[in-house]
C-alpha cells in the first residue's frame, strides 16, 4: 500500500488505485482499431505460383493475344489488360491503348485472358 499520509485532502488520502482497470478503455479502442483494420485490409495474396504465371504470360506472349491482369500497385490491387511485348524473369511489359507499363512478375496477382481491352487504362477495384 502506497502512503499518502503527506497529501493535504481527506479523499486523495484515502484513495485506493485500481490497478490496470483505468487502462482497459485505452486497450479496448486499440483492440477495437485493430480489429477494424483487418477487416478493411485487402488480400493481396495471388492464388497463382511462378509456374503458372510464367505459363501464362509465355502463352499471352508467344500468341500475341490480349490480357487482363490483376497487380499489386502501391499496397492496392488494381486492374490493366493489355498485350504482353516483353517478357524477363523479373518483371513483364504490357503495352496497352495508352502506353506501356512495366510490371514486376511477384507484383501479378491474377492473369486471364481478354476479350476487350477496359476502357481506362487502370481501375482500382
Amino acid at each position: 500500500m502506497i502512503d499518502r499520509s503527506y497529501l493535504p485532502f481527506q479523499s486523495a488520502r484515502e484513495h485506493q488505485d485500481r490497478g490496470m482497470m483505468k487502462w482497459m478503455g485505452f486497450f479496448l479502442s486499440e483492440h477495437t482499431s485493430s480489429l477494424h483494420e483487418d477487416k478493411t485490409k485487402e488480400n493481396l495474396r495471388s492464388h497463382l505460383d511462378d509456374l503458372e504465371k510464367f505459363t501464362l504470360l509465355n502463352q499471352l506472349y508467344s500468341g500475341q493475344l490480349l490480357g487482363n491482369f490483376q497487380i499489386k500497385d502501391q499496397g492496392r490491387r488494381c486492374r490493366c489488360s493489355g498485350y504482353v511485348v516483353d517478357l524477363d524473369f523479373n518483371q513483364v511489359t504490357i503495352k496497352s491503348c495508352k502506353r506501356y507499363k512495366c510490371i514486376r512478375t511477384k507484383d501479378i496477382l491474377e492473369i486471364s485472358f481478354g476479350v476487350k481491352n477496359i476502357d481506362e487504362e487502370e481501375k482500382n477495384l
